[in-house]
Parts: C-alpha cells; sequence; structure tokens
C-alpha cells in the first residue's frame, strides 16, 4: 500500500503505512527472527525510500543502514535466498550516503552492490542483468555526484548502456526509461571530460527519440 500511495503522489499516506508495516514487523521479528526479519528488511527499505521522499533524510539513511545489516546477516547463511535484496539495500543505501554528503561510504556501498550483482548476473543474466544495470548506473551517479573518477563512472555507463540496449531490443519498452536516464549521465560524463562532440551526440539521439506515450497513463 505504501509503494502504490507513493505512485500516487500520496507521500504522506504513504509514508503512514509503511511505517504501520514497519512496526508489524519487528513485533513479529523479535518473536520469530527466522520467520520474519526478511519481511523487516524490505519494509525497511521501503521506508527508507519514504522517509526520503519526505525529505527526513536523517531518518531515511538509519532505516535502510539496518535494512543493509538484516539483509547482510541473512545473506551470510543463505546468500541464495538474499544477496539479490542485499545488493538493492545497498544500491539504497548508497543513495543516502550521497544525500548526507558521506561520498567514500556511499562509493563503497554501491560498488559492492554491483560486484553482487555482476556475480549473480554471471550465473543468471535473465534474472540479473537488469539489477545489475541499475547499480552500475546508481554507482556511476554517486561517481559523478563525488567528482571522482569521471573515466571509471564513464565506463560503468558505457556498460549498462550495452545492457539496456540488449534488454529494450530482445525483451520489452520498459527498459527505456532507464535507458535514457543512464544516457543522459553518460553525457553528462562526457561533458566533464571535455568530449563535447560526444556529448552533444548522445543529447541529439535522447531529443530526437522520445519516449512513447504510456498506454497505461491515459
Amino acid at each position: 500500500l505504501g509503494n502504490r500511495l507513493s505512485e500516487a503522489g500520496r507521500r504522506s499516506e504513504a509514508l503512514t503505512a509503511t511505517e504501520e508495516a514497519v512496526e508489524i514487523y519487528r513485533r513479529l521479528a523479535t518473536d520469530n527472527p527466522a520467520a520474519h526479519e526478511p519481511n523487516l528488511a524490505a519494509s525497511l527499505s521501503n521506508l527508507g525510500n519514504r522517509l526520503s521522499q519526505a525529505g527526513r533524510r536523517s531518518e531515511a539513511l538509519t532505516a535502510t543502514e539496518e535494512a543493509v545489516e538484516i539483509y547482510r546477516r541473512l545473506a551470510t547463511d543463505n546468500p541464495a535466498a538474499h544477496e539479490p535484496n542485499l545488493a538493492a539495500s545497498l544500491s539504497n543505501l548508497g543513495n543516502r550516503l550521497s544525500q548526507a554528503g558521506r561520498r567514500s561510504e556511499a562509493l563503497t556501498a554501491t560498488e559492492e552492490a554491483v560486484e553482487i550483482y555482476r556475480r549473480l548476473a554471471t550465473d543468471n543474466p535473465a534474472a540479473h542483468e537488469p539489477d545489475l544495470a541499475r547499480s552500475l548506473t546508481n554507482w556511476a551517479w554517486v561517481r559523478y555526484e563525488a567528482q571522482q573518477d569521471p573515466s571509471g563512472a564513464l565506463r560503468a555507463t558505457g556498460e549498462a548502456v550495452e545492457i539496456y540496449r540488449w534488454l529494450v531490443t530482445t525483451l520489452a519498452a520498459q527498459f527505456l526509461s532507464p535507458l535514457r536516464d543512464v544516457l543522459g549521465l553518460q553525457a553528462d560524463l562526457l561533458l566533464r571530460l571535455g568530449r563535447m562532440r560526444e556529448a552533444e551526440a548522445i543529447r541529439r539521439w535522447l531529443r530526437e527519440n522520445p519516449l512513447p506515450p504510456d498506454p497505461h497513463n491515459r
């Protein structure tokens, strides 16, 4: 419900619903951690997102850090079940840390997310390549914000673009929007590196290839 309310722009109600979910799962996990800690971690990740949307960044960071802590412990005992969620929560943590100005820690978190997704995508590309592309984009964005290693960030966007282009061609148009996002970031990085013509070529492509109308949004 919190996620749906957020999508509808009803952010205050979304936050209330997500906070209630966390309270319930926390109580359940106290009595039966094995059964309910995964759900507690998931709801904490959602809470971090909702708090960030509300501008409550310190609380968002705290919730996301707790989610990572739980998923890391769960993944130690059962990597197959919990490493994907650990990687997702690490990406979220990178965003929260970057917002807090803790850029070095943000880079560490996002890089760990990429490492996990890369390993998972090697074994199961269909399931995890979209996540790898998202984490590469996030890692590059944190580097861009930190103004560190623009060449490394550019390589990461190049890898993400390659994955998204393949996904758009072979699977679904749902990946057009993230492809455009990472291309925009790639253009910004090229500008920072003084590669004006390449940046303008990407921006021209983005102007000439707008997103099609969403058939579900009429």
